[in-house]
């Protein structure tokens, strides 16, 4: 698998012949209430890159480290405060390796749900597992972003 081929998890299928890699995802607890599933948060710390999105305009941009991570929300530390309800892009190296042999970093698509002074943690609407080589994690444009160049 070269560098730029994309691992999906959890949304959508690889097309084209290539196999999709069956993960587990983060676990849940139950909650004891009411029966719902709570989200498991993993301290997992990381360097993140971020882009707070406005249409196809990048507003701002940034770097930090991840706090800690559930399967559904993100929270890491941010260089200026981030205003809740934007939309934002980030990236990180992913800690654990695919088949022992290939490193891998998240890209995340969300929403800002909660930022004070200093951090802020984002919902996760999609999330894609990529291969990557040896070049620190980036953000990849998205083609209609490039398109407005």
């Amino acid at each position: 698998m070269g560098a730029s081929e994309a691992v999906t998890i959890g949304k959508g299928l690889l097309g084209k012949g290539r196999a999709v890699f069956q993960m587990s995802t983060m676990n849940n607890l139950p909650c004891e209430d009411d029966g719902r599933r709570e989200p498991r948060w993993f301290p997992i710390q990381q360097d993140v890159r971020y882009q707070c999105v406005k249409g196809s305009r990048i507003s701002a941009v940034g770097v930090g480290k991840t706090l800690e991570i559930s399967s559904s929300e993100v929270r890491f530390t941010t260089q200026q405060p981030l205003k809740k309800g934007q939309k934002v892009r980030l990236a990180m190296n992913w800690p654990a390796m695919l088949d022992n042999t290939c490193r891998m970093k998240l890209e995340i698509v969300g929403w800002i749900v909660r930022s004070e002074r200093g951090e802020a943690a984002v919902k996760i609407e999609r999330y894609e597992f990529r291969t990557r080589g040896t070049e620190s994690v980036a953000i990849r444009p998205q083609p209609s972003a490039v398109a407005a160049l």
